[in-house]
């Protein structure tokens, strides 16, 4: 069932689905939503794919939130396509909505981040007044060495 998959340094590759961490392909998507239509369970249809029950179902509900994001289709659809409940279709899109809300906040933070140590850094103004003085000091130096 498993091969050497690299990815998981220190687990025995024979314990875990050789596919386990592995994009999915547009094939292998077409062949979820089949076996999702023909009403297979999500065990049979982990063991098909060769990956993990939690990885059918995070890619199920990855799939519903995609498609009321960037496809804009009907809760009914999507709960169609996807064998979700109506409850598990809403709370995959606001999932989704909270990861990308958390993602801007992370942005904005780290652009604000970004602003504040620039507003740190020494103007030329200043950089050239303690170039200004660290010579002062040194000539002073030097006269006392001469």
């Amino acid at each position: 069932m498993a091969t050497g998959n690299t990815l998981f340094y220190g687990l025995d590759p024979t314990k875990y689905p050789s596919r386990m961490g592995q994009c999915w392909k547009d094939e292998e998507i077409t062949k979820l939503l089949v076996s999702i239509q023909k009403k297979k369970s999500i065990e049979e249809i982990a063991k098909e794919h060769d990956r993990t029950v939690g990885s059918i179902n995070a890619y199920i509900h990855k799939l519903a939130a995609d498609y009321h994001f960037n496809d804009k289709r009907p809760l009914e659809e999507i709960q169609t396509f996807t064998g979700l409940t109506k409850a598990q279709v809403e709370d995959a899109i606001k999932k989704r909505e909270i990861k990308e809300a958390v993602k801007k906040i992370s942005k904005t933070t780290e652009h604000n981040a970004i602003i504040m140590e620039k507003e740190k850094q020494p103007t030329m103004l200043e950089v050239m007044a303690l170039l200004k003085d660290i010579q002062g000091k040194l000539n002073i130096l030097l006269e006392k060495n001469a």
